[in-house]
């Protein structure tokens, strides 16, 4: 693997310069900027602008709809106003996706830089989703965490990126989902004052915020990867294993936003002690078995199931993205 994807499924939050081989587009805030044109009811564009009457600020939407949107949020660049903009380049799982027109620059960055080291920390299978970010004028990108690695190539201007990262109790944690801010912003937090040509490694479920600094417009290319596993997913496919098994979750555990999904990292136990039938490593046995429930599926039978499902896994691409499937 490449010293980038080094960092991969690791804790902390790491700094590195472009690799040689990487060369910018020529003419980056025009071509930043011909994206979101080309591409406008997919782009997200936004201004944060003072509150009427009271403290602070508040986010304005862009219409996507509206032609003239772009040219708004051309002006704003220009004129070094708060705004902001992100557009999906590449989102990729499992061998399929989509890969925007113009975007052959992002798409060369991945294989030459990340698919060989990814494909061999996530053999299960995994995503890719790689997005355009531009933005100016003191723009804040408020604290949040991703469900995967993330890398931030910065491309132009400059940036405030703050990054806490993630406290031991959360590492610890077989089954996780993202919902307590507050208590992953526990940690003592890092600043990095992003300069063109430098690459943060921002680790998964590590919260962040952004500050685009300056007149001049940041641009930047960040890619996510990994292959976190809904725990819905698994029950979905266990139940197409088994007849008649019902296999399913708590209540607390069937939410379907974003930060309330439940997940486990498969790949964090690859090439750890197995049980006797060489399935399933005991440890996430029990983690998993411990919250599925079934009426007729016993602990014994559970244990066979995890473990058939566990040598499926492995001799076959089963994973299919961040989000549930479609019972």
């Amino acid at each position: 693997m490449s010293e980038l994807t080094d960092c991969l499924q690791t804790p902390l939050p790491k700094l590195f310069d472009f690799p040689a081989d990487i060369s910018l587009p020529s003419d980056l805030v025009p071509w930043a900027l011909d994206m979101f044109a080309a591409n406008l009811i997919q782009a997200d564009m936004q201004i944060r602008e003072p509150r009427s009457g009271k403290q602070g600020s508040e986010i304005t939407y862009f219409d996507q709809q509206d032609p003239a949107s772009i040219e708004r949020f051309r002006l704003g660049i220009q004129n070094a106003q708060p705004v902001h903009g992100s557009l999906a380049l590449i989102d990729y799982c499992a061998g399929e996706g989509v890969v925007r027109d113009n975007a052959d620059w992002a798409w060369q960055v991945y294989n030459t830089q990340f698919a060989q080291g990814l494909a061999k920390c996530h053999p299960m299978g995994n995503y890719l989703r790689a997005s355009l970010w531009t933005s100016c004028g003191e723009h804040r990108y408020e604290a949040h965490c991703d469900l995967a690695d993330g890398y931030l190539l910065h491309m132009g201007g400059h940036k405030r990126v703050r990054v806490w990262p993630v406290p031991k109790k959360y590492r610890r944690k077989v089954i996780f989902n993202h919902s307590d801010f507050e208590g992953r912003m526990s940690s003592e937090p890092i600043d990095f004052e992003l300069k063109p040509g430098q690459i943060l490694f921002i680790p998964s479920g590590a919260m962040h915020e952004v500050i685009a600094h300056g007149r001049q417009a940041a641009v930047s290319v960040s890619f996510h990867m990994g292959s976190p596993f809904p725990m819905l997913t698994l029950c979905a496919q266990l139940n197409r294993m088994v007849r008649g098994g019902e296999v399913s979750l708590p209540p607390y555990m069937i939410k379907t936003d974003k930060f309330n999904l439940y997940f486990f990292e498969p790949t964090h136990f690859i090439g750890k002690a197995s049980g006797s039938d060489n399935g399933m490593p005991d440890e996430l046995i029990k983690q998993l078995s411990g919250v599925l429930q079934s009426k007729h599926v016993d602990s014994k039978m559970m244990r066979r199931l995890l473990s058939n499902w566990w040598r499926l896994a492995m001799s076959r691409t089963i994973y299919q993205g961040p989000y549930p499937e479609r019972v």
